[in-house]
């Protein structure tokens, strides 16, 4: 039976996670991160901790969905342990991007911002589209609830690499976030991101390709946190077995083989 921790059990996604993984058969939360034992899920009878150094059980799996900081402490105990790692978290720099690479040597992790089946297809049609489409302005436009802390989503992001691969650029090299006062004309072949934060919005995405005379809108809209539990269990029991190596939901879901 593959045991899993889940950072942050106490959290929105916790309380997902949790729910997803009761009664499975071959998987168990075994233990969990969190510093607010108040807020942990009903029923929960598993060690949780603050710190995930003060585990007195090792898991096979970390199912982490926290913040960059917390996520590299989290990594840092997965290759001391031989953990796999299930890892949602958005917002990581680029040096702790590179840093995440350095850790995919020792152990397995899948990484993804955002584990929901319908966004990776999502994903893989802005792609195809951002190639077809290649006179196309492109924009992403993405809503979340009043509590998310970064912006752009990780998820728009995603869909902003996904475009920018279907382009053969970086992405950070034609992006363009947070539009404000005179701006000048839309510079050819950027990439516009719009954010929303308000309410309990679960999550919202559209990729807008914009040409003359028509536009191409693909979407995704999230109602239950749920499906990313899902799916991010999904990873999980993908993962377990696997070499060391950096996956994403790509692998997960075989869509790599389309």
């Amino acid at each position: 039976m593959l045991k899993i921790c889940i950072v942050g059990l106490g959290g929105r996604m916790g309380h997902a996670l949790w729910e997803c993984c009761r009664g499975l058969a071959d998987a168990k939360v075994v233990c969990g991160i969190d510093k607010n034992r108040d807020s942990l899920p009903n029923g929960c009878n598993v060690e949780v901790v603050p710190n995930i150094n003060e585990l007195s059980v090792v898991p096979d799996l970390i199912i982490d969905f926290s913040r960059p900081e917390c996520s590299m402490a989290v990594l840092a105990y997965a290759k001391e342990h031989n953990c796999a790692v299930v890892l949602g978290t958005t917002g990581f720099d680029y040096d702790q991007r590179d840093k995440i690479k350095d850790y995919t040597k020792v152990i397995p992790i899948v990484l993804s911002a955002n584990f929901s089946v319908g966004v990776n297809i999502l994903l893989n049609l802005v792609q195809k589209t951002a190639a077809v489409m290649a006179d196309a302005d492109i924009e992403i436009v993405e809503a979340h609830h009043r509590y998310k802390v970064d912006s752009p989503s990780g998820t728009a992001l995603a869909i902003g690499e996904a475009a920018a691969a279907g382009r053969n650029v970086n992405l950070k090299d034609v992006m363009v976030a947070g539009r404000d006062g005179i701006t000048g004309e839309r510079i050819y072949g950027s990439i516009g991101f719009s954010s929303i934060r308000g309410g309990d919005i679960v999550g919202e995405h559209t990729a807008m390709f914009c040409s003359e005379g028509e536009r191409v809108e693909l979407g995704h809209v999230a109602t239950s946190r749920q499906t990313f539990a899902r799916g991010a269990l999904r990873a999980a029991l993908w993962l377990s077995g696997k070499k060391p190596g950096l996956y994403g939901m790509n692998e997960v879901l075989g869509l790599d083989k389309n």
